[in-house]
Parts: structure tokens; sequence; C-alpha cells
């Protein structure tokens, strides 16, 4: 099993190349990968069938669909993200092509479909602190999702979320070990961004 995820991940590791849009599979034919995606674990799935369902526009999606495939490609592109900082080691180069992508109100289903883990604002400063990573770059990097949801005549709610399997949960477990570390646990796989 864990064989298959590996090279499962190793051939994701290339989906970010986008396919264009006349050239990919009729509606009925993307309605079948995101269904055939959405029932089967990750582990078990065909890498070819997910390096089509990682190129789908899931807004073209029947909307039943949409919500849960995007979900779905979020948590693919987390796992991706974070096997290609196992490679990097702990030490990041900051990534001047970085874009990160808020999401609003919807997010908090998604979020929940894909099985992050919120955490608290004070939190997320403190992964900021201690990695001495920005926000931008957590996003980019890592498996860090922000929900933005305005708010009448207040600033908007920050919501934050993160995969169980980030490194950066390890920051997160020491924050609400009241900033303790408990020895040296994790201290060498803990990320940290390169100041210049």
């Amino acid at each position: 099993m864990a064989v298959r995820a590996l090279a499962l991940i190793l051939c994701l590791s290339g989906f970010a190349a986008a396919a264009e849009p006349e050239s990919g599979p009729d509606e009925a034919t993307r309605i079948k990968i995101a269904e055939y995606m959405l029932k089967t674990p990750l582990n078990e799935a065909d890498p070819s069938l997910v390096s089509g369902f990682m190129k789908l526009d899931t807004e073209a999606l029947p909307k039943k669909l949409r919500e849960k495939a995007r979900g779905k490609q979020m948590a693919i592109d987390a796992m991706v993200k974070l096997n290609e900082g196992k490679k990097k080691g702990p030490f990041r180069d900051p990534v001047p092509t970085c874009n990160p992508k808020y999401y609003g109100p919807e997010g908090v289903r998604i979020m929940a479909m894909m099985g992050s883990e919120e955490i608290e604002s004070d939190e997320e400063e403190f992964i900021e602190q201690k990695s001495n990573c920005p926000e931008a770059q957590l996003m980019c990097e890592f498996s860090l999702n922000v929900i933005v949801i305005p708010r009448k005549g207040k600033p908007p709610l920050r919501r934050y979320y993160l995969m169980p399997m980030d490194p950066l949960m390890a920051f997160v477990a020491q924050k609400r070990g009241g900033g303790k570390t408990g020895g040296n646990y994790f201290e060498e796989t803990k990320p940290t961004c390169k100041r210049f």
C-alpha cells in the first residue's frame, strides 16, 4: 500500500502542466473521472486517472460533485506539496512565483471534506514566528489554507487549516503545549525559511 502511494505521488509531481480546455475529455468522461476519484481511496486510484482528475475544472462539473471534487483536488495537491517538501528538507528558500489562493465561506465545507484540521489564528502566527516563513510561503509549500469570510462592518474573519500530516503541525503541538518543545522530538524536521 505504501509503495503504491509513493508511486502515485511521484506520478502526480508532474500534474502541474495544465491541459488546454479544448483537448480535455468530454463531459460524460469528466463526470466519470470525478465520481471514480471521489469513491476510490487515493492509495488505490489509477495514477493516470488521478493526473486527469487534477486537470479537471471543478466548476464545469455538476453542482453535486463540485465541492467534493475540489476538496479531493486540494487534498491531493497538499500531499504532493508535502512530499516535495520532504525532498527539500527543513530549510526553505523564498518562492518568488508563489501566488497563494484564499478561499471564501465555501472553503469551510471543502476543508472538512479534505480532512484538514482547523488551527487558531495565534497558532498560525506562532508557526510564522517559529519557522520564519511568511503566510504566503506556508500556503504555497505546505498545506496551510486560509478562509476569508467577509463580515458587515467588521474586518473579515480569517480561519486557518492544516493537513494532519503536515510538518507544521509540530509547531501547533508546541504552541498547544504552552510553547514547550517536549525535548528535541521533531526539532530537526521543523521547517524554517531562509532569510537573506
